[in-house]
């Protein structure tokens, strides 16, 4: 067992984001100090599992699977809100093993090495969360503000500001003092509602809720966005931008952590540490990125603006886009574990896209194989 582990979620549908999130790891050498737990449900087949056995046993990383065990009282609970609620419980109660977690997504791959981030966990009482790019302002009585399912009591006493709400991934944490709060965040699954729709079984508001119950986000430092999930396109923004750097073979970078050629950064000169999401996987996504979301939101930033100013603006980020997915693509068909094994032991409904889109960005790709050493 490793001082610090990832903990994260899975189902079979999610399998081949996970692949790309253990190269990741691997990558970057995380696997020497932290182990990877995968919190499951049934269709994370015997078989799954001992391809990843089998396949990591040379590797740095180590993997634990850990089965969800649903409690009688949950029976009418959704698959998906079982395996969302169920992670806080099991962090809570395994995490404990360890000087500090990290909660992440499945679909989260790494592009730079965190350990100062599980080091800030360990070693002082800081939860170390990310941006969500959000406000929540809560008026007691008010459709915004979450009451209890059971008599719609509104759950603050009063109007209550959060400037600190933020995503539930990644975070790092040190179960040992934060555990009590998290199988809190557990206990009040299906327990709040909100807006117009009962009751309100989101486990990120139930998360940010809770963290504000116990008051403990003075004790909070928040990470942000667009340097790890990038969430509401902020990659695409101006200014936070994501550009690859091309940093000179043999130069000497200021951090040794670095790898020359995964140097993401934004424009405002940030180190970019993950991507979050399935934009880069699937076709549909692509087209509705490129075709519609990117344009919309230079419009948005700029005003409605068009001709070679608008296609110049909209061609620099379809280029940050390929960018990004080569990289994707590199972690899931040319490092330690590729997909063309692990459609062997589980469906990949969006392995003949990735196939053809990493042919065609075989240019960008390239660029960063020499980071396997």
């Amino acid at each position: 067992m490793k001082d610090y582990a990832f903990f994260l979620s899975l189902t079979d549908n999610y399998t081949y984001l996970f692949n790309a999130q253990l190269n990741s790891i691997e990558l970057f050498g995380i696997g020497k100090y932290a182990d990877v737990v995968v919190i499951h449900d049934d269709s994370i087949t015997p078989e799954i599992i001992a391809f990843y056995m089998q396949k990591t046993a040379d590797m740095d990383v180590d993997i634990t699977f850990l089965p969800v065990s649903r409690l009688p009282e949950d029976k009418d609970l959704g698959k998906v809100m079982t395996i969302k609620f169920y992670r806080y419980k099991m962090m809570a109660e395994f995490g404990q093993q360890y000087q500090s977690i990290c909660f992440i997504d499945s679909d989260i791959y790494l592009c730079s090495d965190v350990r100062e981030y599980f080091d800030i966990a360990a070693k002082t009482d800081l939860i170390v969360a990310t941006n969500d790019r959000v406000v929540r302002q809560y008026s007691p009585g008010g459709n915004s503000c979450p009451m209890w399912n059971d008599g719609r009591k509104p759950f603050f006493s009063g109007a209550f500001w959060d400037g600190k709400f933020c995503c539930n991934v990644p975070m790092f944490v040190d179960m040992r003092k934060y555990g009590d709060v998290f199988l809190d965040i557990f206990a009040h699954r299906n327990k709040l509602g909100m807006d117009n729709t009962w009751p309100f079984n989101g486990d990120l508001e139930t998360m940010n809720v809770v963290l504000n119950k116990h008051r403990v986000k003075n004790r909070m430092m928040i990470l942000a966005d667009h340097l790890w999930t990038g969430v509401h396109y902020s990659i695409y923004r101006i200014s936070t931008m994501v550009k690859l750097n091309q940093v000179p073979k043999g130069c000497i970078i200021s951090d040794p952590t670095y790898k020359h050629e995964i140097m993401f950064m934004s424009e405002t000169c940030e180190h970019v540490r993950s991507f979050h999401g399935r934009d880069w996987t699937s076709e549909h996504n692509e087209s509705r990125l490129k075709g519609h979301n990117i344009p919309k939101l230079l419009d948005q930033m700029e005003g409605d603006f068009s001709g070679k100013a608008k296609e110049a603006a909209v061609n620099k980020r379809k280029d940050v886009y390929d960018t990004i997915q080569a990289y994707c693509l590199f972690l899931e068909f040319d490092c330690f574990v590729s997909i063309e094994d692990l459609k062997g032991v589980v469906n990949i409904s969006q392995y003949d896209y990735l196939k053809q889109r990493h042919e065609k960005l075989q240019g960008k790709i390239k660029q960063f194989v020499p980071a396997l050493g």
